[in-house]
């Protein structure tokens, strides 16, 4: 498994449903979970990094399978560059190695009287991290891989099937990438990809499917018409990284991949071992893979090129002057714009979406593209190239409605996007990308509370390093009070909004303001920061070996509370936080900022209803703060669903009535159970739950189980009721309320 971000906070737990196990045997049509133990401890004694030795002897092995299923064996040797880390740890100049990496590829034809032209690929990396057994990253996965290869190798099949053992997956899927490149013609024929990688670690308990960009597919339906398979659920993989499936995405080929997320204490070292392997994880990769291959090799059923390739969506989409389009996934550019993106291939290794839009005055409808990596979109473009639209034309149209920026061929939309015009005076071709807005910021500091201008909005004092005419250059620019800049109208205003909202305190601590805005509707309106510098950091500065003309910065940022204020959707009108309500709202999560028990990845849509999975973030979040809480207690990663120490700690429970369920709601009364826990497990001493409660109105609609959570968090002040008196306790929870009430347990003593 690839992974890009490191893991930093642990949040997994097995969220699928149990599963009716296939039976274990050696028949030719039943899954031999023995066999794949067998290739695990085999390939195990392998290490498998791009630097061991032994690796010849994993290839031999896949090779000799192959062949002893009847598969004809081709190979595809390439060169490729690998960062080397002893050579960077040593400081040599070129710390890159040239590696000759070797995919192998196992071919069943198709055997039966009528044939298609259809290819079906079983993938499975079998490289791993230098000198470690990588047995579940990823011996499992090639274990699955083979056995579906014994499974399937004399089923009789009108659809060719392609065993692919990649090598190099780990240094970002090379193996993969390369063979996509070499496919050719025979891009246009693969229907599909199934990819088995990390899939069986015992901790995890069950095997979660995951496509490239969470979507189904006509390989889900199939699988789903099986009746052992009929509930699974297809997701996005959100650990922080990818596999091989995901290099067969841009060509727009179906894929789905059975894993898990990453284990803590297993991936990647020399835990990942044997012992730690699920026989009945492996049984079930194995046969949901026999249960697509076998509907796909079947001569009762027709090609699959028609239900494999992407249907168009020919509607025209109307893209108003008013609308933010967010950079994020596919799914959240969609739900927010109603725009719904077709898939087209994709001549490099990123993912092409279309779609048809109706744009500004242009009668014309235009073509809009977004190209995605690791499942984000990047910033949207519509080519001109073969519209009547000339450039002054679409020049003038921007003036009229949105604001010219000081940046050439850039206009900045006030409900949070930027067009920008790429131009080739020349060839007369232009293209217009919709990007983040263009913001730009001014910073404050208080004097009496009141706001004085600072020179830079950075808040950070500079120290730049260069080599000019053979010369090292120091130069250090601090960050005053401006002689010259005044406070701007929109600064004042928004001050004059949120300053009798902040208690003396606050304004006490606070040291900077950034006034800025990100347009209309932005995820961050107000946010608060601690800045305490380390008195005992080394601040590196730079041999003369510092080439000519080369330079770097080094930001050393202002002690104290940072406050950052969203000036449009502070005081626009048609702002975010134009409501009393809404701004104290905002005050709120950015309280909960400063005290760092709000996840960034949560800080949007304060009102939606919080999922389980999000709720146990936010307290795990609390509790690293409130609790004797290390990052090395905590189970795998920081973008999985829950944590496996709430459990430990009683937080959470597996059976019962507030039994974990990651993608539902939570509702109030679960929500202060969970609370009532966590306030007892920090020993709170300030607040007594003594003493005689209000009762709420709806006190007969509260569950039996709830009631003294409930009732306990009334009394220290945690969790409050509704209007009218009312708890509403089968009412979903919101992420405000959660917020609300966290914070009011990270303020008591």
């Amino acid at each position: 498994m690839r992974k890009i971000f490191s893991l930093l906070l642990a949040v997994s737990i097995a969220l699928s449903a149990s599963f009716a196990l296939p039976a274990v045997g050696a028949a030719e049509n039943t899954v031999d979970t023995q066999e794949m133990m067998t290739t695990i401890e085999v390939l195990s004694s392998y290490p498998r990094g791009h630097n061991n030795e032994e690796k010849e002897l994993a290839r031999k092995f896949i090779i000799d399978a192959f062949k002893k299923y009847g598969l004809t064996v081709t190979t595809q040797t390439f060169d490729t560059e690998i960062f080397d880390w002893e050579k960077a740890d040593k400081g040599e100049d070129n710390a890159f190695s040239t590696y000759s990496a070797v995919n192998i590829v196992g071919t069943l034809s198709p055997n039966t009287t009528v044939k298609t032209k259809d290819i079906l690929i079983i993938g499975a990396h079998y490289d791993g991290i230098k000198d470690i057994q990588a047995a579940n990253d990823n011996a499992s996965g090639v274990a699955v891989m083979l056995e579906l290869a014994r499974l399937l190798h004399n089923v009789p099949t009108d659809t060719e099937i392609r065993f692919i053992a990649f090598d190099v997956e780990e240094d970002g899927l090379v193996g993969s990438r390369h063979y996509v490149e070499q496919l050719g013609a025979d891009s246009e024929r693969v229907i599909g990809m199934l990819n088995f990688d990390m899939l069986a670690a015992k901790k995890e308990k069950t095997v979660k499917i995951y496509s490239a960009d969470g979507q189904e597919s006509f390989l889900s339906d199939l699988l789903k018409n099986n009746e052992d398979y009929k509930d699974i659920q297809v997701r996005e993989y959100n650990s922080g990284g990818t596999s091989d499936h995901a290099s067969f995405h841009p060509k727009a080929i179906p894929n789905l991949f059975f894993s898990h997320p990453a284990v803590h204490g297993e991936y990647h070292n020399e835990n990942d071992t044997i012992e730690h392997i699920s026989p009945d994880m492996l049984a079930y990769a194995a046969d949901a893979g026999q249960v697509i291959a076998k509907e796909i090799m079947s001569d009762e059923t027709p090609s699959y090129q028609a239900v494999a390739r992407p249907v168009i969506n020919n509607t025209v989409y109307e893209l108003p002057n008013t609308e933010r389009i967010p950079f994020g996934s596919k799914k959240e550019v969609e739900e927010a714009t109603g725009i719904h993106f077709s898939q087209v291939p994709s001549d490099d290794n990123m993912a092409k979406y279309q779609a048809n839009i109706q744009l500004f005055d242009i009668q014309q409808p235009l073509t809009l593209t977004a190209t995605s990596n690791w499942g984000w979109f990047g910033p949207l473009k519509i080519d001109f190239h073969n519209t009547d639209i000339s450039f002054e034309a679409l020049t003038a149209m921007l003036d009229e409605t949105f604001v010219k920026s000081e940046q050439e061929n850039r206009w900045n939309n006030i409900y949070g996007n930027s067009y920008y015009i790429e131009y080739d005076e020349q060839e007369n071709i232009f293209t217009m990308y919709i990007d983040s807005y263009e913001a730009t910021a001014e910073g404050y500091t208080l004097v009496n509370g009141e706001l004085v201008r600072m020179e830079s909005a950075n808040p950070a004092n500079e120290i730049h390093f260069y080599k000019k005419d053979g010369e090292l250059i120091k130069e250090e620019i601090i960050n005053k009070p401006s002689d010259t800049l005044p406070i701007t109208e929109h600064a004042k205003q928004s001050w004059e909004k949120v300053k009798p909202l902040l208690s003396t305190e606050e304004l006490a601590e606070i040291n900077f303001i950034t006034i800025g805005s990100d347009g209309i509707g932005g995820n961050m309106l107000m946010n608060m920061a601690n800045y305490l510098s380390d008195p005992t950091e080394q601040v590196y500065e730079p041999t003369e070996d510092l080439p000519e003309g080369h330079g770097y910065t080094i930001f050393n940022y202002l002690n104290g509370v940072h406050l950052y204020l969203d000036h449009i959707d502070l005081i626009n009108p048609s702002g975010n936080s134009y409501s009393e309500k809404d701004m104290s709202t905002n005050l709120t999560m950015a309280r909960a900022m400063k005290a760092e028990i709000f996840p960034y990845e949560l800080r949007q849509n304060y009102d939606a209803d919080i999922k389980w999975s999000d709720f146990s973030k936010l307290a795990v979040a609390l509790l690293l703060q409130k609790a004797d809480w290390t990052l090395d207690m905590l189970q795998p990663s920081l973008f999985e669903d829950t944590s496996d120490t709430l459990y430990e700690l009683g937080i959470l429970e597996r059976d019962g009535e507030t039994a974990f369920a990651p993608d539902d709601m939570i509702t109030r009364e679960e929500a202060a159970v969970i609370l009532h826990k966590i306030y007892q497990y920090i020993d709170i001493k300030e607040t007594s739950t003594d003493g005689q409660p209000t009762l709420y109105s709806d006190d007969n609609d509260i569950s039996s189980w709830a009631k003294d959570s409930v009732y306990h968090m009334q009394l220290a002040q945690i969790m409050s009721g509704m209007e009218n008196n009312l708890f509403l306790p089968q009412n979903n929870y919101t992420l405000e309320q959660a917020i609300s009430a966290l914070l009011n347990l990270y303020e008591k003593k």
